[in-house]
């Protein structure tokens, strides 16, 4: 029984871990998506050219999504959540590699290549901040508070 409580312990702390660092990427997120459009801006507002930057950073970004969609499930959190950061992992990817690679060809759609990035910080926000609940929560995820006691606890309505 001892051994089981300890597996437990450590298993949790462990859950625990992975939910900080899921958190750290989280928030690593929208903060490398702003870089992007700080990058963008300085290309266009100054006289030197960071697209570069822009470029390259745009394309190591996405080792953050793919983290956060690798962590989602040992750190054990909530299903919307998950959803959420394949969402972004999706977005991303259709964002930077197919209308930012078809800029030259159909200019008309690439140009949703600057809307998908809004869409992406907003994504990357509202995951960060839901990771930051979990974290906060401990041990409880909110989809896990909201079950109904089992029956043990409440008594069971069958007469033995």
């Amino acid at each position: 029984m001892e051994v089981k409580i300890r597996e437990r312990k450590e298993i949790h702390m462990l859950v625990k871990w992975i939910r900080i660092l899921y958190l750290i990427l989280a928030w690593l997120f929208p903060i490398a998506i702003l870089v992007q459009v700080l990058f963008v801006g300085l290309s266009l507002f100054t006289s030197q050219s960071y697209w570069d930057a822009h470029f390259s950073l745009g394309h190591m970004i996405v080792v953050l999504p793919i983290l956060l969609v690798i962590l989602a499930y040992p750190g054990r959190l909530p299903r919307r959540t998950i959803i959420l950061t394949w969402l972004a992992l999706g977005t991303y990817l259709v964002q930077a590699e197919v209308f930012g690679a078809i800029r030259a060809e159909v200019p008309l759609f690439a140009a949703f290549h600057a809307v998908l990035a809004l869409v992406l910080f907003a994504l990357a926000l509202i995951i960060a901040l839901q990771a930051r609940t979990v974290v906060r929560a401990g041990g409880q995820t909110p989809s896990a508070s909201l079950k109904p006691p089992s029956m043990e606890k409440q008594g069971s309505l069958s007469h033995d």
